[in-house]
């Protein structure tokens, strides 16, 4: 996509924005609205980032599962007007597959019991009742998540589901993982809140998931491809294919931004910078020669890659779920999606799909891997899960994507704060976004940096704090959704 400049005004030193993702975009709509000149850099062939849909023929495939719903009104009612009829409103239904068994998720008292069985249910309860005495004994430290999840539900629970899976996830032994994640992500308190609610003893309202949400009829990318398109015509301009090399830097102002398209390599002049790209790779365009400190948490802020291989199917349903989590460490693949469960349109009439997340590392085996190797292993779990897709797979088309989540080590705070330091010495650059601040959200937080920053930029006036802080609180990720039921 290219739009061309607005009635030939070849702009002077722009606001330029480092990435076309769900942040980028929003930030470039939001100013584009108020008649600023604006150009956005995306370096994949399409935009919305993490947020894109792949086609495969009549087939199309998200990146990983995406969904909108939000607390802020305001936003919520813009995508819904730019959207009109193509927004619908899915509902989705989870389980975690493990032993042959699958539990609701997220996970719950009444089905852990059921599907637990006596042996392990007492197991379980003797566990969390040493976790008590030792409380009182000698406390677990809870600063990494294997020590959070083991003093709230025992350590029969934590070597049963968390810990397999987490470290199946993130490529990392769980003692090197902050407890900031299992913090934001895990819905019971402990495991004497879920007993207490199983017989009725407690009954104030559980930190859950939002089952509801909104879903663009052709995919999540619909929507930004949307905005990108409403952004041009109202001024602003997206170079795809755009890859960011480097910033020319002058005392503390970006005055240029360097980007290679088709191996050539441009220079764009700017007024702001609002950056989406990794945090570590703008804290090294800024600057180069850095600091030993700088040059750790560079070093330090990694994030979890993945591999996404997407099967069309010659069936008409390969299961009742939107996802499955696959928990056991055998198993290469993390969650297995069907595309139609959110929209029907995601595939031809009569057939479905499925999307296989498989977590690696760039460059490792499964990174590197073949597609028809990895086609025929993923075969195999499949079958060893119980589904036998050998006679209805129609092909397999592989997705890659390097900067997936990010990986929250232990001392990741430290490292980040560290880099954003060096982000704040410049006087017209903000950074936004999942990997712009190295921080684990979801598309509508990420949307509200976006603006936030094109607030600021508009104001003259920074305050990056304010838009690292957006939907900080102390909270479950996605509770008190407008959509959730």
């Amino acid at each position: 996509m290219h739009c061309p400049y607005p009635n030939g005004n070849q702009m002077k030193d722009p606001i330029v924005i480092l990435g076309g993702g769900p942040c980028g975009l929003s930030c470039a709509w939001e100013l584009a609205a108020q008649g600023w000149d604006v150009v956005v850099l995306e370096r994949e062939p399409r935009p919305g980032g993490l947020c894109a849909t792949n086609t495969f023929g009549e087939y199309r495939f998200d990146l990983g599962g995406h969904r909108f719903l939000s607390q802020n009104q305001e936003l919520t009612s813009r995508i819904l007007d730019l959207m009109g009829a193509d927004m619908l409103v899915s509902e989705r239904k989870s389980v975690v597959m493990h032993s042959g068994k699958r539990f609701a998720y997220p996970l719950s008292a009444p089905d852990l019991v059921e599907n637990l069985g006596l042996g392990l249910n007492l197991k379980a309860l003797l566990g969390y009742a040493g976790e008590l005495i030792r409380r009182r004994i000698s406390p677990r430290d809870e600063s990494h998540f294997e020590g959070w999840v083991t003093a709230r539900f025992g350590r029969p629970l934590y070597d049963r589901f968390f810990g397999p899976y987490t470290e199946k996830l993130w490529g990392i032994p769980p003692t090197q993982i902050s407890s900031d994640w299992a913090a934001q992500r895990i819905s019971l308190l402990n495991l004497g809140d879920a007993a207490l609610r199983l017989i009725g003893l407690r009954r104030s309202p559980i930190r859950t998931y939002a089952r509801r949400y909104y879903y663009p009829r052709l995919g999540m990318g619909q929507l930004f491809d949307r905005m990108a398109s409403r952004m041009c015509r109202e001024g602003g301009i997206i170079h795809l294919g755009a890859d960011v090399t480097g910033l020319d830097v002058v005392g503390n102002r970006v005055k240029a931004v360097r980007y290679h398209v088709d191996g050539q390599e441009y220079l764009l002049p700017c007024s702001w910078v609002f950056s989406t790209i990794s945090l570590p790779a703008l804290a090294r365009y800024i600057a180069p020669q850095s600091t030993n400190g700088v040059e750790t948490a560079i070093g330090n802020l990694r994030s979890r890659a993945l591999r996404f291989l997407n099967i069309p199917l010659d069936i008409p349903d390969f299961s009742e779920n939107t996802w499955m989590y696959i928990a056991e460490p055998q198993y290469k693949m993390s969650r297995i999606q069907e595309p139609k469960r959110r929209s029907s349109e995601m595939v031809p009439q009569g057939k479905t799909s499925i999307m296989l997340e498989i977590p690696c590392s760039v460059g490792d085996k499964i990174w590197e891997a073949d597609g028809n190797t990895l086609f025929q292993e993923m075969s195999l779990e499949l079958r060893s899960l119980g589904y036998n897709i050998d006679s209805v797979a129609l092909d397999h088309h592989s997705v890659w994507v390097e900067h997936g989540y990010p990986i929250y080590h232990l001392g990741y705070q430290h490292d980040r704060d560290t880099l954003l330091a060096e982000v704040a010495k410049m006087e017209n650059v903000l950074t936004g976004g999942r990997q712009g601040i190295f921080r684990y959200i979801f598309l509508d937080t990420a949307m509200e940096m976006g603006i936030e920053a094109a607030h600021q930029i508009m104001q003259g006036s920074r305050n990056l704090k304010h838009i690292q802080s957006i939907r900080t609180e102390k909270a479950l990720l996605e509770i008190d959704a407008l959509t959730a039921t």
